[in-house]
């Protein structure tokens, strides 16, 4: 609900402010395509793909970047997958991913009831990639993202030329390939999950809260 109730406060504010911008040139708007004009089912799709390539732009930031992996540490310090696992992450994350993903989209002119539908789509393939599962969806695989993938976005051992990171796509799978940030090897079994030294990560949620605004220093 948070997202949704987010979208519309973000998006509606972001493209006011936007348009009083466009206005300053004379301009009324900008808009890449109309896409009202296409099927339901077209806006959808359109939308999935866009928001999910830049989530998977911005999930690349969050273990690239030191400040932003320390909100994102929250997320990667499940000990065993499950369901619940997807919902474990820092408010800041929610924050991030949101504000660079709202604004474009409302800008080409999805509404809310858009963002629902193709948001429930997600929750439900985020729910089974972070379940205890050894899925891959078949041909499938190479476009959506699956359990068997992600356990590896988990993994606390990866080879060192894929320390930043691997498998950062959300809903779907086709960006790794792409961009060859792929990293699907044939075992799957007792995968260890975590990070280095996340023996030291704060275990109480208030802890983790304020983990990451706490200088090097403290």
């Amino acid at each position: 609900m948070f997202s949704l109730i987010g979208y519309n406060a973000i998006s509606n504010v972001g493209v006011a402010v936007f348009h009083d911008f466009l206005n300053l040139f004379g301009m009324e708007n900008v808009v890449a395509f109309k896409v009202q004009s296409y099927p339901v089912w077209a806006q959808l799709l359109i939308m999935l793909v866009i928001a999910d390539f830049i989530q998977w732009n911005v999930h690349r930031w969050l273990h690239k970047s030191d400040f932003l992996w320390k909100f994102h540490q929250v997320h990667h310090s499940v000990k065993e997958m499950g369901f619940g696992a997807q919902f474990r992450f820092h408010f800041m994350e929610t924050v991030i991913y949101k504000s660079l993903q709202y604004i474009p989209l409302a800008m080409i002119g999805f509404g809310i009831k858009d963002f629902f539908v193709v948001h429930m789509f997600a929750v439900l393939v985020g729910h089974l990639n972070h379940a205890n599962l050894r899925w891959d969806y078949g041909p499938l695989k190479y476009i959506l993202n699956n359990p068997k993938m992600h356990i590896w976005h988990h993994s606390r051992a990866l080879p060192e030329d894929r320390r930043n990171g691997v498998n950062f796509g959300l809903t779907l799978s086709l960006w790794d390939y792409i961009f060859r940030t792929a990293y699907v090897p044939d075992f799957t079994d007792d995968v260890k999950t975590g990070f280095e030294n996340d023996e030291d990560f704060p275990e109480t949620f208030w802890e983790q809260l304020k983990l990451p605004f706490k200088s090097k220093t403290n």
